[in-house]
This record gives C-alpha cells, structure tokens and sequence, in this order.
C-alpha cells in the first residue's frame, strides 16, 4: 500500500520497502521533508516479515489468488 503525503496528501507511491532504504525523503508537491528512521531492529523485523509473506505466496502458488 502506497503512503500519501502527510501535509498535502498527494499520493507519494512510497512503499515501506522504499522507506526502510531511503528514510529521508521531501514530497514532490508541497516540498515537506520527511525522516522515517528506524533502528536496525526494526528493519529487520521488516525484513523477515516480508520473507515470510514471501513464503507463504510460494507455498500456496496456483491454489490462492494474491491480490
């Protein structure tokens, strides 16, 4: 999911992906500047959730439709 601009509300296409390698980024539309650190634990709890989401597609391919 997409996040928008928190000021403007623009849709920015900024993905949690995205984030976690670019934490600091400025909107296009109103030139807001956001910082979305985080520590390293949580990249990669990110990480490993993403893994696992991974994972689970895989198993269930050709039986499951994953929007």
């Amino acid at each position: 999911m997409a996040l928008p601009c928190m000021s403007c509300k623009a849709p920015l296409g900024l993905t949690l992906q995205f984030i976690t390698k670019n934490p600091v980024c400025a909107c296009p539309h109103c030139g807001v500047i956001f910082n979305f650190y985080v520590s390293d634990e949580v990249k990669q709890s990110l990480g490993k959730a993403l893994h696992d989401i991974d994972a689970l597609k895989n198993k269930f391919k050709g039986m499951v439709k994953f929007g």
